[in-house]
């Protein structure tokens, strides 16, 4: 949903006035009844979005490492120090306001985003057809947003606000998406169609490259047969690198023309409310996320 988009941002401001009303935990629990139609236990969570919603509020927001992971930009000091900088694409520039961007030292094709939170993206295939002042608007909102209000998610409300950006991948990306579990990489997912938000598809594989069994029912399924690319072996390993240092986290790579660059680390898939079908999946991968020494 386009972030100018009027009932978005209603919902947004709807969202942010409630958590200032009540607390992180009632809020967490009601979008878990309304998305998932299920109660939420925070003494006793079991399933895979129970702990999503348990590690949010309990763990992450006091854990500096996370905190610093789920920074879009402070996230490359973690990468470089895992000996992986080479993955990284190329940073153009990273400013503290809007005001400090010079437009014009910019290539003709670009990617800008904020660093605090997700869906803050300004993807420029050519500088002469860009709205300026339309991306210096929404920018500005952007920073104005404090993230972590919109979906009980208080990690990202201590992240310091930067505006950043990076190279330009061109069209033909596919996202690849590893679930690991205390350091090792269980399922993961492609997804095509999210760069400009259309016709967005997601296949879960196992580690060996096969469909899993289950699925997201808010996402339509990539038709077809395919295989997993040649540098799936690759991210696999990856994944097992950046993630050990986590009881769990979403690794996310890019592949474009055989070649791979890291996107983010992600804490809160779906912000803890993946709906799973079958259902029973969301226990399975609960069962993967061990709480006893974080409690």
């Amino acid at each position: 949903m386009a972030k100018d988009n009027v009932i978005y941002n209603t919902r947004r401001y709807l969202q942010k006035i409630a958590l200032k009303v009540t607390s992180n935990e009632f809020m967490s629990k009601l979008y878990f009844w309304i998305i998932l139609k299920e109660k939420l236990d925070f003494k006793n969570p079991t399933s895979f979005n129970e702990k999503i919603q348990w590690l949010k509020l309990y763990d992450y927001p006091n854990n500096p490492l996370v905190i610093q992971c789920a920074d879009k930009y402070a996230v490359r000091e973690y990468i470089k120090e895992k000996g992986c900088s080479t993955y990284l694409n190329g940073l153009i520039g990273v400013w503290d306001k809007v005001d400090d961007i010079n437009w014009n030292e910019l290539p003709e094709k670009f990617v800008m985003k904020c660093n605090h939170g997700c869906g803050y993206n300004i993807i420029c295939d050519n500088k002469s057809e860009l709205d300026i002042e339309e991306a210096k608007t929404k920018l500005t909102k952007w920073m104005k947003e404090d993230f972590g209000l919109f979906n009980a998610e208080p990690h990202y409300s201590k992240i310091p606000r930067k505006i950043i950006c990076e190279e330009h991948l061109g069209d033909d990306i596919v996202d690849y998406k590893f679930f690991s579990f205390n350091g090792e990489p269980k399922f993961m997912y492609i997804a095509k169609g999210f760069g400009k938000g259309h016709n967005e598809r997601i296949t879960f594989l196992d580690m060996d490259g096969n469909r899993a069994p289950f699925k997201r029912t808010d996402y339509d399924e990539i038709e077809g047969d395919f295989d997993a690319p040649q540098t799936f072996s690759t991210m696999v390993e990856l994944s097992r690198k950046l993630s050990e240092n986590f009881t769990f986290v979403r690794v996310d790579f890019f592949e474009i023309g055989g070649k791979i660059y890291f996107s983010e680390l992600t804490f809160t898939p779906n912000g803890g409310l993946m709906p799973f079908s079958p259902k029973n999946y969301d226990d399975y991968w609960g069962n993967m996320i061990d709480l006893k020494g974080l409690r």
